[in-house]
């Protein structure tokens, strides 16, 4: 670490939050496939010409929007993945993490003064359906990569996703085994009806709309999915929550888990460590686990045979056997 480093780290919220507002403002969507001029993307966005302007030009700076003859246009990039017509635009996604910039903004007052608990909007149906869309642009590469490193057990016919949220695994999970049906448990599930409508699954995959600690799971399972769940709860939650699916899966049955997973020394990968600082101030007791704390829970609750697979440089995949 130099100090240009230091300096670029201690600076990089400014390119960061101009990509989120612009994304709020729905600039790159305003753009659109065309070239536009700064008054007519101002207008389109009911903003003001002169910080628009201003806004446009840190864009790109930064390589996120071309400039030609004084016109603004969508980079490859951008058309992909920030303009709201595209099918695998993450606007939703920015929006959360636009959303964990307040949570940023407080993490001092709240390492003063303790957890404050979940905020009251996250229980919101506007928020809730805003967030699973999210989950559901974050899984557009992640969810394919996750279910090609799952060892299915062969010939398995009924799989569980705990706390499925959009249904991003299950759809993943449906598609690459044709012969798999699913059930999927969360407390909501509206966007996931229509993303399962959407991919033509509804007579593989059903949905069920309750809390993960009192809903009957079921039984017999052959698989069971626990994908990004843990780090919103505390290691007694957790324990709680993997005794039950343990409970519903089948004998050899398999159970993946789906994680900011963090190393021996809770410090690397650097983004699943900052990723529990952030579970802090957004959760009322979750956190980012090791990979051995999670495999301690699971073997003392009967499961076996663990493997880890490491899905991206933050994000791994622990697979478990019940025997």
């Amino acid at each position: 670490m130099t100090y240009a480093h230091l300096m670029t780290l201690a600076n990089g919220h400014a390119g960061s939050k101009a990509l989120l507002i612009a994304n709020e403002l729905g600039l790159f969507t305003a753009i659109g496939t065309g070239w536009r001029s700064a008054e007519e993307v101002a207008s389109r966005c009911r903003a003001n010409r002169e910080g628009v302007r201003l806004l446009l030009n840190a864009l790109v700076g930064l390589e996120l929007l071309a400039l030609r003859r004084g016109r603004y246009g969508n980079t490859p990039l951008g058309r992909q993945y920030l303009d709201g017509a595209s099918p695998t635009a993450v606007t939703n996604l920015l929006w959360l993490l636009n959303h964990h910039w307040s949570d940023w903004t407080g993490m001092a007052a709240a390492l003063k003064t303790g957890r404050r608990g979940w905020a009251a909007v996250t229980t919101t149906a506007a928020f809730r359906r805003r967030f699973a869309l999210a989950m559901h642009e974050r899984s557009h590469v992640l969810a394919p990569l996750t279910v090609a490193a799952m060892n299915v057990p062969r010939g398995a016919g009924r799989f569980l996703d705990v706390a499925g949220g959009p249904g991003s695994y299950a759809i993943a999970l449906a598609e690459r085994y044709p012969r798999l049906t699913g059930t999927i448990i969360d407390q909501h599930v509206s966007t996931a009806r229509a993303l399962i409508r959407r991919h033509h699954l509804q007579r593989r995959l059903t949905l069920r709309r309750g809390d993960l600690f009192s809903i009957d799971l079921g039984t017999g399972y052959d698989a069971a999915v626990a994908a990004n769940i843990l780090h919103d709860f505390n290691e007694r939650e957790n324990r709680t929550l993997l005794e039950r699916i343990h409970a519903a899966l089948r004998p050899s049955g398999k159970l993946f888990v789906v994680e900011f997973f963090l190393d021996g020394t809770l410090t690397k990968p650097a983004e699943a460590a900052l990723f529990s600082l952030v579970m802090y101030k957004f959760t009322a007791s979750g956190r980012s686990y090791a990979w051995r704390a999670v495999e301690g829970w699971l073997r003392r609750l009967g499961f076996g045979r663990l493997r880890r697979r490491p899905i991206t440089a933050g994000i791994g995949l622990l697979e478990a056997t019940k025997v």
